[in-house]
C-alpha cells in the first residue's frame, strides 16, 4: 500500500472525525454562553489528557501485535486487564473530585470521570485493530465515540432543553460509552479465542504503556496547558476564544496524522534504515500538504471569524499567530511513530513534547499578560517550532538523513501520487465494469 493511498484511507476517517469535532465545537459554542463554553472546554481538556495518556496503552497493544508478533487475543486480554484497572481509577477520580466540589462543578467532575473511563476501555480495542492493520475497524474506534457524543449533546440541547456545561459533559460521556459497547459487541473481542494472561506480556504492556502514556500525556499538555494560563489572565471567555483558534489550527494535524497512521505497522516491521527512510518520506508529504492547508487557513482567518464565530472577537488573529508552529509540529506524529513503533523508545517523543511544554509555559507567562490571547498563540507557535526542530536534528544525525531528506519533495513522492491515481482509476474501471 503506497503512502498516498494509505494516507487517503486514513484521511477519510480522520476527515469524518474532524467534521464531528468541528460540529461539536460549533454546536457548543453557539448553544452555550461564552463563559459556559469555556468551562465545557476545560472539562474536555481533562478528558483529552486521559485520552492522550491512554494512547500509550493503544501503542503498547499495537506494538505487541505488529512488532512482537503476539496473538491479538493475548494482547487484548493483557491490555484489557490494565485498561479495566485504569478505567476504574478514572471513575474513582471523578467520584473523589465530585465529593470535593459543589454545585455544577460536582456534576462536571463526575461526568469527566465517566468519560475518561470510556476512553481508557476504547484505547485497548483500538490498539489491537491498529496492530493487525485493521484500519477500517481502528478508524471506527476513533470516529464512533465522538460521533455518538455529538449526537448525545445535540439531543440534550434540543430534546431535553438543557444547555449547561454539566449536561453537555454527561451527554458526552454517555455517547462514548454507547460507542464502546457497540464496538465490543460488533467485533472488539474478535481475537478473544486466543486470549490468555501472561505475566511477561502484561509487564511489557505496562512498561510500554507507562512510557508511551507519559509521552502522549506530555504532548497533550504541550497543546493545552496554556489554556490554564489564558484562564488565569483572560478568564473563561478568553479560554473560549483561544480554544476555537487552537481547534481550527490543530485540525490540520488530521492530515499529517493520517499519513503517519498509514505507515505505523510498516515502520514497526521494517529494518531500522528502511523505517527511517519511510519516516522521512512521510515527513516530506506532510510538509507539502500542511503547507498548502495552513496557507489557506491563514488567508481565510478573517472570514472565518466574521462569518462563523462572530461573537468570539480575536479568534482570527490568534489563529494566524499559531499556524506556523502548527505546520512544523505536524512532523511530530511521524517522528513519534518511528521512535515508538520501530525503536520501542516512546520516551523520545516525551522529551520533545516536554521541551515544548516547558518552552510554551515560559513564553505564555511572558506573552499572555502583554498580548492576551494572541500571546498564548504566539507562545505555542514558538514552542512547537523549537521543540520539533530539536527532535528532528537528533533524528537526522542518528539516521544519517540530511535536511533535504525531510523538506525536499522529489520523485519518490510524485510516484506515490501516480500510484494513487492509477489505483483509483483501476477501481473506477472495475466499478463501471
Amino acid at each position: 500500500m503506497s503512502i498516498a493511498f494509505g494516507g487517503i484511507v486514513a484521511l477519510f476517517f480522520r476527515g469524518l472525525n474532524l467534521v464531528v469535532a468541528l460540529g461539536l465545537v460549533g454546536l457548543c459554542s453557539y448553544e452555550l454562553e461564552k463563559g459556559d463554553y469555556g468551562r465545557f472546554v476545560l472539562g474536555l481538556t481533562f478528558v483529552g489528557i486521559v485520552n492522550a495518556a491512554t494512547g500509550g496503552l493503544t501503542a503498547a497493544t499495537a506494538y505487541q501485535v505488529a512488532n512482537q508478533r503476539r496473538p491479538p487475543g493475548m494482547a487484548l486480554a493483557n491490555g484489557g486487564v490494565l485498561g479495566g484497572g485504569l478505567g476504574a481509577a478514572a471513575v474513582a477520580g471523578g467520584l473523589l473530585a465530585g465529593w470535593w466540589f459543589a454545585g455544577e462543578a460536582r456534576q462536571e467532575a463526575l461526568a469527566v470521570g465517566a468519560a475518561c473511563a470510556a476512553v481508557v476501555v476504547n484505547s485497548v480495542v483500538a490498539g489491537v485493530f491498529l496492530g493487525r492493520e485493521a484500519f477500517i475497524r481502528y478508524n471506527l474506534a476513533l470516529v464512533c465515540p465522538p460521533l455518538f457524543a455529538l449526537a448525545g449533546i445535540a439531543a440534550t440541547f434540543f430534546v431535553l432543553g438543557q444547555r449547561t456545561p454539566d449536561a453537555a459533559l454527561w451527554a458526552y460521556a454517555a455517547g462514548w460509552w454507547a460507542a464502546v459497547a457497540l464496538l465490543l459487541v460488533s467485533g472488539g473481542g474478535a481475537g478473544a479465542r486466543n486470549a490468555r494472561l501472561e505475566g511477561a506480556m502484561l509487564a511489557a504492556i505496562g512498561r510500554f504503556s507507562l512510557l508511551a502514556g507519559i509521552a502522549s500525556g506530555i504532548s497533550y499538555l504541550n497543546y493545552r496547558a496554556d489554556l490554564f494560563v489564558v484562564r488565569h489572565f483572560e478568564g473563561e471567555e478568553g479560554v473560549a476564544v483561544y480554544s476555537l483558534a487552537v481547534y481550527l489550527a490543530e485540525s490540520v494535524w488530521q492530515v499529517s496524522g493520517s499519513l503517519a497512521l498509514a505507515t505505523y505497522a510498516r515502520v514497526g516491521s521494517l529494518s531500522r534504515p528502511e523505517a527511517a527512510a519511510l519516516t522521512a518520506r512521510v515527513m516530506r508529504h506532510t510538509v507539502v500538504l500542511l503547507g498548502v492547508i495552513c496557507a489557506g487557513l491563514f488567508a481565510a482567518s478573517w472570514a472565518i471569524e466574521a462569518v462563523v464565530f462572530p461573537k468570539y472577537d480575536g479568534m482570527g488573529s490568534a489563529l494566524r499567530f499559531i499556524l506556523p508552529g502548527v505546520l512544523l509540529y505536524g512532523l511530530a506524529q511521524s517522528f513519534s511513530g518511528f521512535y515508538t513503533y520501530q525503536r520501542g523508545m516512546p520516551w523520545v517523543s516525551a522529551v520533545v513534547a516536554g521541551a515544548g511544554l516547558v518552552l510554551d509555559m515560559a513564553f505564555a507567562f511572558t506573552l499572555v499578560p502583554r498580548m492576551g490571547v494572541d500571546g498564548a498563540a504566539l507562545a505555542s507557535a514558538l514552542a512547537y517550532s523549537l521543540a520539533i526542530l530539536g527532535g528532528l536534528t537528533v533524528f537526522m544525525r542518528q539516521e544519517r538523513i540530511g535536511p533535504a531528506g525531510i523538506f525536499r519533495f522529489g520523485r519518490a513522492e510524485l510516484e506515490d501520487y501516480r500510484a494513487l491515481v492509477s489505483r483509483l482509476r483501476a477501481g473506477l474501471v472495475r466499478a463501471q465494469g
